[in-house]
């Protein structure tokens, strides 16, 4: 991906996250995290290899694990500095 590729690519997911704040904002955090499970579990599934299960299993095992950890750097990133 080129600089001005993930610049925009970059762009666009801060508006969708901005919007996604709007929507879930202010609901109780159990709500947000059921809606956000769900989310992700679609994501996930829609990771197919045609014609190959155990194969798709181990593509939807290996995206999931690497989605856990940029979630924890997120966190990690967001945390920094605060206190509690």
């Amino acid at each position: 991906m080129s600089a001005s590729n993930a610049e925009a690519f970059g762009a666009s997911a801060d508006a969708l996250v901005d919007r996604a704040v709007g929507i879930l904002g202010g609901h109780p955090t159990e709500l947000q995290g059921a809606v956000l499970a769900d989310l992700v579990a679609l994501w996930v599934a829609g990771h197919r290899v045609s014609g190959n299960r155990a194969e798709g299993d181990q593509v939807r095992a290996d995206l999931l694990r690497l989605h856990s950890q940029h979630v924890g750097e997120l966190v990690e990133m967001y945390l920094d500095g605060v206190v509690g």
